[in-house]
Parts: C-alpha cells; structure tokens; sequence
C-alpha cells in the first residue's frame, strides 16, 4: 500500500451520499462452482461506487502476502481512474479482517469502514459477471447421431478414423503438402485437405474450400475466426465438445489409442456445427483412401484409390499440386514460409571462391569494386549451379531442395543421395524430414560420422573455430540434429553431451546452442552447470531473463535475487505472463523481435515444463507478476499526477 496515494487520497473532500463497497470475489463465485471444483486460487477485487455506480477491478492471488494492500490500492486506483473529486462517506467490506485494518488506516478521517457479509449493489455486479462467463461458454454440441447420421454410418467413420490413425501420414507430409481432392465431388469447405500431425501437436486432417484459405493461415494473413474450416482431429475424450463419447460407448465403436478420439467439427464465423450425414460419408470415404496411400503413390503428385463404403465401391481421386507444379522460392514466400538460412551460404561461398580466384595482390578497394560488379543485385534464384558430375549434380539438386518445403524437399534431397550417396546435406534434409525418433537418430548419427570423415585432421585443428570455416558445417547441423532427436527420445543427458560437444567446437555459439542445453539442464537439476552457461553468455533475451530468475529461485527460493531477477524478466517480455494465462495455445513464430508476443511463445514452449516441475515457482512468479503490475500501473499515475499538476501551474501562469 503506498502512504502519499492514500494520504492524497484522504486530502478529498468527504461526499456524505456516496458509499463505496470493495471485496473479494474468489474464482469459484465468478465461475458458479463449488470451491473445491475451481481450478486456481486467483481472485478478484472488486470496488463498486454507490450511487455513482462506478467499478474498478484487479485480479490477485487468494493467499497473496500482500492482498490487503492490493486492495486498499485498487480501491486508490478506482478514485484515481474516474478522477473522483470526493471520496466515499461509507465503506462497506466483505472481509472483516480488510474492514477492520482499513478501518485503523482511516480512523478520525471522517470515512467510517463496516464490515458487511452481504453487499447488495456489489453482488449484482458479481452475478452479472457470473452470468457473462456461463453465458459465454458455448452449448454443448450435438452428438452425430442427432445431427442426423445414421449408426451405420458413424460406426464406417470411426473404423475409417482408425485406419487413418493408423496410417501415421503425418509422418510422411507435413503442412505444405496440401492435398486436392478431385474425387468424390467435395462438400462445401472440403475440396482441399492437410495432414496434421508433422509438428506432434493436432494430429488429423484440416480441409478448406480454397488452397489459398490455407496459405493465407501460414502467412498470419488471415483470422481463423473469421473463416470456414473443416477440422478433424483426434482429441481426448475428455476435451471432446459434443455427446459422441457416450455414443462411441453405446456403439462399442473402435478407438486406436485411449486418447485418439476422432473429432470432426465445422468452425465458421456463425458458430461450431457438427457434420451432415453427406459431410461424414465424404470424409469417410477420404480417411480410408488416405489410409490406403502407400509412400510411392503420395511421391507421384497424383493417385486413385478404390473404397468400399456403405455397400458401395467408390472412387478416391487426389493429387499434390505442390509435387505436380512446384512453386519457387518466391512463392513459398509469400505463401508466408521463411527462406532457408542455408540457401545463403553459397552467394557466401561463391564470393570466396572468387576472392581467392582474383584476390591475390589485389587492393581492398579495388577488390570491393570487383566483387559489387559480380554479385550486387543478384537474388538466390540468378545463380546457376554447375551440374557436369555426380558430385555437382547432387550439389545443385541440395541447394534447389532448400528452396522448397515439405514432400517436394524430401525427393530432392533424395535424388542428391542417388547422385553422391557421400553428400552429408541432403543426408541431414532426410533426417530432419524424419519423424519417428529411432529412425531420426540413426539418420543423424550417420550424417555425422560421414561429416567427421570428411573433415579428417581438420576435426581437432579447428576446435573452438567452428562454423567460421564453411567446411564444417555439416557436421555442426549434425550434431544439431542428433541432440535434438536425444531429448525428443527422452535421452537428456546423451542430448546434453552433444550440446557442450557444439559448443567446445563452436564457442561463438552460432546456433544457439545454449538456448537449448540451459532447460536440460534444469530439468535434470543440474543447475551449477547452467548457470556456467548462462554466465559465459549474458544476454537480454526473455528466454535468458526467465532462466536466470528461475535459477535464483531455486537457489534461494522467494530471494531478494530472485525478485530482482524475476521482475527484470517481466520487463524484458512481460507478454510471457499473458500468454500463459490464456486458454489459448500459443503459435510458433518463425522469427521474432525482443520483447515481442511472439517472443513470449517460443520463452513459453521453452520453460513451460521445467516452471511445472520446480515446486512453488509458477505460483510465486504469478504473485510477483500481479505486484509488478501493481507497481507499474502506480508509476503511471503518478506520472499522470505530476503532468497534471504540471499542467495546473502552467494554466495559472
């Protein structure tokens, strides 16, 4: 509680017709359930002005140390925010241990404080909100049987979404391989589908009425809200919106795993509607054809398939236009993907190979001139590759690889390996296009042992100088990738072995190794070793703010140190506490700026686990969080308060 705002707050006059009620709304009143039920222990402080019927409202935490002064301060900032020129005669409290501490603060001030169990115009606000938040959740769905499907037809959709399930083409095709479905005749919305699945977070099928529907999504051109989306996605049962759990039940109708649920919905601007009877026979008929779809025939960018579904044998027609047509770099662009950083590093390579062809007793300045002459101007798509041996062949085919994405990547880099089975790149592109993590492993084990034998006596000649030296890159993306493929494996400590292996080699870092190795770490409560590596590199990023404040606390738990360092990660990105607040899962930005929400997602998906596990962190960092908060709204009224007095003396001048 600050002394100057009340005391300010006390120098206004008292108005005898105004009362004030504040309290605490616990989140099992907003949510109208029992209080055993509630999810957490935030609350509300609620002040309601009568007869003004102003509100001011603040959340906090239920055990908070500090919840008096956050009250009292929410109560100054409600008379600050409506820029009261009084202050209340009466208030009413619902906390008797806050009526009675007020009550001592304001003693002879000439504004008496009760204590009251019930305050009538305070609870209307409360039910209001209540009834906003219940009003707001949305009714359950239909089960498919009431939206009109009949049990023959749910009981086909479900062995289909097995046999889909099955299949594992998520490990084949990722989000850049949309699939045209040219037969049957598509429903509205389902002309197009895509594999989900690739990124190990929704795993099904997305179908759109239009491609461009789904590149505008990649590119963040577009609000999903405000589109009309076919999803089918295998969900938990218990996340699952409509009745079809209990008819899955009632059918005995096959689940491939537990939590494998097969969940198709319609989402558009009007609302969540389940499918029609028409709708669910189309998508049938399309899992099973999917299911059925070998590697071969996905490769061929075109493919039939036969079906039986309801009695009837029933044509399947599908094609891949990115693998019939493939776009080029500027395209897959726009299409909203990032170039890949590895199609530089030839312009790179050209210009010093044409350094080292006319470099020799050339002036800088003349050499500068004749470098523009030869490479300003030119885009990555001006340079053409020699392609005269296997070897050039392979290069060439590895750098057009890297100007695509998903399946279209996969069979370039292939046809590389076929020219030069020793080309370590494309080598790591099979791997990284690898999804199951044994085989991953493997992939990357080899790609390195083949970069190692390709450097030689250069391996242990330019330890601590790798990555400036181009020739060990491969091998440096490798070992990237292996300690990857470890942690996803569940083998901490090989992938944290790997990681300080990166960086003896490379101490520069260039990668970003030690964004990595410092939540492994944690995890395995290594964290002497951690903060070595948060020493030897100190930065300003959120991800090293909110490392660093959790390493104090678990060296001294509610610290001053921690504190400290807990709030200069607020102030780094204060979007990381918002987000993790939110319902909503937060979406993996290609790139990012410091202190941005998109920041914020990737510090989130980074710490999130290692935050779980440290006993008392999440609770306390939300309390400093919600005080830090306090304490900036403070320092902003009290800037508003000095310009307006500012502005008062200047106004009597």
């Amino acid at each position: 509680m600050d002394g100057q705002s009340l005391t300010e707050f006390l120098s206004l006059p008292v108005n005898q017709d105004e009362t004030w009620q504040g309290g605490v709304a616990t989140l099992s009143n907003l949510m109208g359930i029992p209080p055993e039920e509630a999810p957490s222990q935030i609350g509300l402080i609620l002040w309601r002005g009568v007869p003004s019927e102003l509100v001011h409202a603040k959340p906090v935490m239920a055990d908070a140390d500090d919840a008096f002064d956050q009250f009292v301060d929410t109560m100054l900032e409600l008379s600050e925010e409506h820029e009261f020129p009084y202050r209340p005669a009466l208030i009413d409290c619902n906390d008797r241990q806050f009526a009675e501490e007020l009550n001592r603060h304001l003693d002879g001030s000439g504004t008496v404080v009760h204590y009251r169990a019930k305050l009538g115009e305070w609870n209307v606000v409360i039910k209001e909100m209540v009834h906003h938040l219940q009003s707001a959740a949305p009714p359950p769905l239909p089960s498919l049987r009431e939206a009109g499907c009949s049990d023959e037809q749910i009981r086909e959709f479900a062995d289909a979404a097995a046999e889909f399930y099955r299949a594992k083409l998520w490990e084949v095709l990722d989000d850049s391989d949309l699939i045209k479905i040219d037969t049957p005749r598509p429903p509205r919305f389902m002309y197009h589908a895509v594999v989900l699945g690739a990124g190990s977070q929704s795993y099904g099928l997305g179908l759109y009425q239009d491609d461009e529907d789904h590149y505008a999504l990649i590119a963040q051109e577009a609000d999903p809200r405000q589109m009309s989306l076919f999803s089918f996605v295998y969900q938990s049962p218990a996340e699952v919106a409509s009745g079809d759990v209990d008819l899955w039940k009632e059918l005995d109708l096959p689940l491939e795993t537990g939590e494998a649920f097969p969940d198709a919905n319609l989402f558009s601007p009007e609302g969540t509607r389940r499918p029609t009877p028409k709708e669910i026979d189309f998508l049938t008929i399309v899992l099973n054809g999917l299911a059925q779809t070998s590697e071969e025939e996905l490769d061929s960018g075109r493919w039939t398939k036969w079906v039986h579904v309801s009695g009837k044998r029933r044509k399947c027609g599908f094609s891949i236009p990115n693998l019939l047509d493939p776009p080029d770099r500027a395209e897959w662009i726009r299409r909203g993907k990032m170039s890949d950083r590895r199609s530089h590093e030839i312009h790179f390579r050209q210009v010093q190979e044409f350094i080292d062809s006319v470099g020799e007793g050339m002036d800088i300045n003349r050499l500068n001139e004749a470098i523009n002459a030869q490479f300003s101007g030119r885009s990555l798509d001006d340079y053409e590759l020699p392609r005269n041996t296997p070897a050039e062949r392979a290069e060439a085919l590895h750098q057009d690889a890297l100007g695509c994405f998903g399946r279209r990547r996969v069979l370039l880099a292939k046809e590389a390996l076929t020219e030069d089975p020793n080309h370590v790149e494309a080598s790591i592109l099979i791997a990284e296009s690898t999804r199951a993590v044994d085989r991953r492993m493997e992939l990357f084990q080899n790609a390195k042992q083949a970069a190692a034998t390709a450097l030689g006596k250069d391996m242990e000649e330019l330890a601590g100088k790798f990555w400036g030296f181009h020739e060990t890159r491969p091998y440096m993306r490798a070992c990237h990738g292996l300690a990857v493929a470890f942690a996803d494996a569940g083998q901490i400590g090989d992938a944290i072995e790997q990681y300080r292996e990166m960086l003896r080699l490379n101490p520069n870092d260039n990668q970003g190794v030690r964004y990595e190795i410092v939540p492994l770490l944690l995890e395995q409560e290594r964290d002497a070793e951690a903060i070595e590596v948060l020493d030897q590199y100190p930065e300003e990023s959120a991800l090293w703010l909110y490392m660093k404040a959790l390493v104090e606390f678990r060296r001294g738990g509610r610290s001053a140190k921690a504190k400290k360092a807990i709030r200069a990660a607020f102030k780094g990105n204060h979007h990381v506490l918002k987000l993790l607040q939110s319902d909503e899962p937060p979406l993996m930005p290609e790139s990012y700026a410091l202190g941005s929400p998109e920041e914020a997602a990737i510090c989130l998906q980074e710490l999130q686990t290692v935050w779980g596990e440290t006993e008392g962190f999440l609770e306390w960092m939300l309390q400093e969080y919600f005080a830090w908060e306090r304490d900036r709204a403070k320092r902003i009224r009290d800037q508003k308060r000095r310009n307006k007095k500012k502005s008062k003396r200047k106004r009597r001048r």
